[in-house]
């Protein structure tokens, strides 16, 4: 963020001074006949500014960075339309500009490696009683009815957070249930969860994705519908949530990430694009540190096959008891569930929420 900072300072004060190039290289009479000045090289360059801004979107940079270049390019057009503007000046200009150019260059949010993506669920099926992942893994998810006894309806397809494609609706125990999949492929030192999600209520035990439970990870919103973590490692069992960071509003459409990095000891939470609150490790539990103990080792996997559990908390067998109305389930709507293989950087998921949203 301070880096961004700095190089939209930067281009302010390029674009600042490329109205001082306007005023300097030009002469102060109105009499005086124009200056031919050799343009090839500003033109060409501002063309290729223009190409540039012309592609740039929120999904690759900052609206704040967009802005700024963009107000140096004008300022560019501006003096080389002038006619009593001099070579000399001319020559400022492209150095100025091209300055500029490479500062906005810099600042596009790094991309999401090919391969990165394990698996990807978007809904956009529409029907169906089982979906296909995509990304690295073909994984089948089964739509599953509720663990309570009567409870034994599907997921239902729904409009998508974007008021068009799908999403999936889950009630009542309903959920998603993917047997095939591989734990190498889930207990990795780094991992992103990154989902859109709509909550039909709130409560503290609103699973969204489950992997063992908290014998392996899982992910949540919990009281007050702030985002929740739960993960097994060699150093032993870490809960942790968005702490202050902030909660999911309910009943409306948010885009939620969850980053792990046990190498770096980080775990990040985001809501909507931005950075809500990161954990590291430290050799205390502590919230005003920001530090957890356990941010260390590697993922303890399930000692025996274990499903991919979306919507549910634990994998079932048969309906349990109407009695056991306790079980912990998703209530509401997901769509365009992601899993990766990475800890996604702040770049990325503000490019990924934007790029969706």
């Amino acid at each position: 963020m301070k880096k961004n900072l700095f190089r939209n300072v930067f281009m302010a004060v390029i674009a600042m001074t490329i109205f001082a190039n306007v005023f300097t290289g030009c002469k102060s009479k109105d009499n005086n006949p124009p200056v031919t000045a050799d343009k090839t090289k500003l033109n060409a360059l501002i063309d290729s500014c223009t190409t540039i801004a012309a592609g740039a979107t929120t999904a690759n940079y900052s609206q704040a960075n967009i802005d700024a270049f963009n107000a140096t390019l004008t300022s560019a057009k501006t003096a080389a339309a002038s006619t009593t503007i001099t070579q000399a000046a001319v020559d400022n200009l492209v150095i100025s500009l091209r300055a500029a150019k490479n500062a906005f260059l810099a600042t596009a949010f790094a991309a999401i490696p090919a391969g990165s993506l394990t698996f990807a669920l978007k809904f956009d099926e529409g029907s169906g009683t089982s979906l296909t992942t995509t990304g690295a893994k073909a994984w089948t998810a089964t739509l599953m009815g509720g663990p309570i006894a009567g409870h034994t309806g599907l997921p239902t397809f729904v409009t998508g957070h974007k008021g068009t494609g799908y999403a999936m609706h889950f009630g009542l125990g309903s959920h998603l249930e993917i047997s095939n999949n591989t734990a190498a492929d889930l207990t990795k030192s780094q991992l992103s969860i990154a989902v859109w999600v709509k909550t039909d209520t709130i409560y503290g035990n609103n699973y969204i994705i489950s992997y063992n439970t908290y014998h392996t990870w899982k992910f949540q919103l919990q009281d007050a519908n702030n985002p929740f973590f739960t993960f097994a490692s060699t150093a032993g069992i870490l809960d942790a949530d968005d702490h202050t960071g902030g909660s999911v509003p309910n009943a409306t459409w948010n885009h939620l990430v969850v980053t792990l990095d046990l190498t770096a000891g980080l775990e990040t939470f985001y809501i909507n694009g931005v950075n809500v609150w990161q954990w590291k490790k430290g050799t205390t539990n502590s919230d005003t540190d920001k530090t957890k103990i356990f941010l260390s080792g590697t993922l303890v996997p399930p000692t025996t096959a274990t499903p991919l559990e979306i919507g549910l908390d634990f994998p079932i067998g048969t309906p349990l008891p109407t009695a056991f109305s306790n079980i912990s389930y998703f209530k509401g709507s997901l769509d365009d569930l992601e899993f990766y293989n990475i800890a996604l950087s702040d770049g990325q998921v503000t490019g990924l929420y934007n790029s969706e949203k």
